[in-house]
């Protein structure tokens, strides 16, 4: 996929978010950022009646008086610029004077809170200030979008001024400019866009505030998990409209940082910018460094660490805004050692009500793996949990965990679970809960991507699957989000064979250990889950759902190319019928992997023969996995009423493993008992055999090469 492209499909995407996850005209939102008490909700009503006034006074013509700390000629100065916007009207030609007259406004305000007959300084908590360029690619920008104006904190000492703000690392939030208030829509998804880089570049952000200016209009918008909040218009031409801006302004300059969206448990380091940074994600990721708080709920004890690089930052607007680190115990000395280095996971998961009662709660599941691993060691590495809980946020004197709920109790809204009626006017509290969890863990591992061949690749494969075959069946626990950025490479030295680690138990649910299945639910990654996954079809979960994701990873590593020296270009990627798993709607998606799954001749011909010319093992393995996953017997094929597996096998040496072959099936495509993938589901552990079988073989075949 070109640069072109990608951005086209990213500017779809976002307005696809717009239409589908954004509530308007919520009169509430302010409420989300005001000052914690009672009294600094009351010194915010009386800062913005006094700038309001003042204000007003000036646009109307009126000299001032000179008063204790207030520069009144800056003020007028500043004023000039907010009455030009106010005779904008609907539209103008450019959107370019906007920047420069919502600057000034910002700049007003910032004044005036600084200034002394604006009551006490002691309650403001900051400035909030614009950057001095507009129009510009910030210098930690993977792509080359520009932002108009963005809105950085400072000191109540620093001088008010225009600032230097060269990246989305540094910035509170953006603004997003228009020419016509008819333009709204397009100005809410560029700020989704733009936005986006925010939550990579600040792994200690919760949530993100942005703003629009549609001509005379400006609009406040709240960034969560889930959905989009959008304030009523202010109408810069009104003085209620100037009044509210205004309002946002303060409280934003009041609050507490957690009302921002920050995480007061994750500080950035001053003058951290040299640390080593990798990461699974494309382009730059965040390059400073943080000091993280690790409670433990077992111990109940908190251990503060500090990042060394970053594995995975967050590159989506919605979802768990998973965040992923290397780190060391935080020993205030500067001197962290490599030996004793832990991941670190941070992530907002989804969440039964309540949340420390959850029995799909990733901390309980990963201690119970360890508890059971402690007493029966396997051979295979595993994560091992050394700390871990929800997050918790002091807020009035107790400690909450912090969910979905906490940011809605801080603005005294209640939310409603989406399984309720959403109704009309409410229809924006209806949001899934989600829940704040920290995990500190070991081995440490790097991307699927640092191996360095195909036999370490496969030998990386088999030991994440023989970690994940015991987490199922000594721990009763189902994985159920098998991708390339679940499993790890894990070296102990230069010339050692590397080791696999699987990891992220977000999905995972306990099961019977004799059962082994879970009830149908889609989870998992694109183009990775199953195919009864996307299609969430009425039949259970198993570990074939699993493995049918570890053939995707397989095949997807072996085209894109698993090194630098091998990788695909986009463009040619693009090219190959393995695209159309990750683009189209998931039932566009299911039928392509139902089609290229259904027999070995298709299989080979559309998947196969597309892989990087260099491999000579992975064709084989995505054969052998490929035939035992879909070439059983009792259960061919992935379509119906074809006949499937009428071709030679490219590998037949592999023939010894599998014990089905030819035959036909039913009659619908769309799932039902004749479904291949529903009737494979009586046949799990003579298919899981024949896989265990493969991963044997393939691994010695690696270790050979090497």
């Amino acid at each position: 996929m070109s640069e072109t492209e990608r951005d086209k499909d990213e500017e779809k995407y976002a307005k696809h978010l717009v239409q589908n996850y954004t509530h308007r005209d919520i009169g509430e939102l302010l409420g989300f950022a005001k000052p914690a008490t009672t009294a600094g909700q009351k010194a915010a009503e009386l800062k913005t009646d006094f700038i309001s006034d003042l204000m007003e006074r000036i646009l109307a013509g009126e000299k001032l008086a000179t008063k204790r700390g207030l520069d009144s000629s800056l003020l007028v100065q500043f004023a000039r610029k907010i009455g030009k916007w106010t005779k904008v009207g609907s539209s103008l030609k450019s959107e370019k004077p906007l920047y420069e007259y919502f600057s000034n406004f910002a700049l007003f305000v910032a004044q005036c809170l600084k200034s002394k007959t604006a009551s006490k300084t002691s309650d403001i908590a900051r400035l909030i200030l614009p950057a001095e360029r507009t129009d510009y690619k910030p210098d930690d920008s993977n792509d080359s979008r520009r932002i108009d104006v963005g809105l950085a904190m400072h000191s109540i000492n620093a001088s008010v001024n225009w600032v230097s703000l060269n990246s989305y690392a540094d910035m509170l939030c953006i603004a997003e400019a228009k020419k016509s208030r008819a333009l709204d829509k397009d100005a809410l998804a560029q700020l989704f866009l733009y936005s986006v880089n925010i939550y990579m570049r600040q792994p200690n952000r919760r949530y993100v505030w942005g703003l629009t200016i549609c001509a005379d209009e400006v609009y406040a918008c709240l960034m969560l998990n889930d959905g989009f909040f959008v304030s009523p218009a202010m109408r810069i031409s009104e003085p209620g409209g100037r009044k509210m801006l205004i309002s946002w302004l303060v409280q934003w300059s009041m609050c507490p940082e957690d009302r921002l969206g920050y995480d007061p448990t994750m500080c950035r380091v001053p003058n951290s910018d040299d640390a080593d940074v990798g990461g699974s994600n494309s382009g730059k990721v965040d390059d400073k460094r943080y000091t993280i708080d690790c409670y433990d709920d077992k111990s109940q004890e908190t251990t503060t660490y500090i990042t060394k690089r970053t594995i995975m930052s967050a590159d989506d607007m919605l979802g768990r805004h998973t965040r992923c680190f290397v780190a060391t115990r935080h020993s205030g000395s500067g001197t962290e050692s490599s030996a004793n280095e832990v991941v670190i996971k941070d992530a907002w998961s989804p969440a039964k009500h309540p949340p420390l009662e959850d029995p799909r709660d990733e901390i309980k599941l990963l201690r119970k793996i360890h508890d059971t691993f402690e007493q029966d060691t396997p051979d295979h590495i595993y994560p091992n949990m050394l700390a871990g809980s929800h997050v918790r946020l002091d807020q009035k004197d107790k400690s909450a965990i912090d969910t979905t709920d906490a940011i809605f109790n801080a603005a005294g809204v209640d939310r409603i679970d989406p399984s309720s009626d959403p109704g009309t006017t409410s229809a924006w509290k209806h949001q899934p809960l989600r829940a704040h969890r920290r995990i500190a863990m070991s081995p440490v591992g790097h991307s699927i991507k640092t191996v360095q061949n195909e036999a370490e690749l496969i030998i990386v494969l088999v030991e994440a699957m023989n970690c994940y075959s015991s987490v199922l069946s000594q721990c009763g626990v189902l994985h159920r989000d098998i991708s390339t950025n679940n499993i790890l490479v894990v070296r102990d030295g230069e010339n050692k064979i590397p080791r696999g680690l699987l990891i992220d138990f977000d999905f995972a649910v306990n099961v019977d250990t004799h059962e082994r299945s879970a009830r149908p639910e889609r989870s998992g990654t694109m183009p990775f889950m199953s195919i009864a996954n996307i299609l969430n079809l009425d039949t259970p979960r198993t570990a074939l759902d699993d493995w049918e994701s570890l053939l995707y990873v397989v095949c997807w590593l072996a085209t894109v190319g698993i090194t630098s020296s091998h990788r695909v270009p986009d463009a040619e990627l693009g090219k190959k019928p393995i695209k159309y798993w990750r683009i189209g709607s998931p039932e566009e998606i299911a039928i392509a992997k139902r089609t290229h799954m259904h027999s070995d001749d298709i299989f080979q011909s559309n998947i196969v023969e597309k892989f990087c010319a260099q491999y000579k093992l992975l064709p084989r393995f995505a054969i052998a996995l490929h035939k035992a996953l879909f070439g059983n017997s009792n259960c061919p094929g992935a379509l119906l009423g074809l006949k499937v597996y009428g071709g030679d096998s490219s590998d037949d040496d592999d023939d010894d493993i599998f014990n089905g072959n030819s035959g036909d099936s039913g009659n619908k495509p769309t799932g039902g008992p004749n479904d291949p993938l529903v009737k494979r589901n009586a046949h799990v552990d003579e298919i899981l055999a024949n896989l265990e079988k493969v991963l044997g073989k393939f691994k010695r075949k690696a270790i050979a090469v090497l």
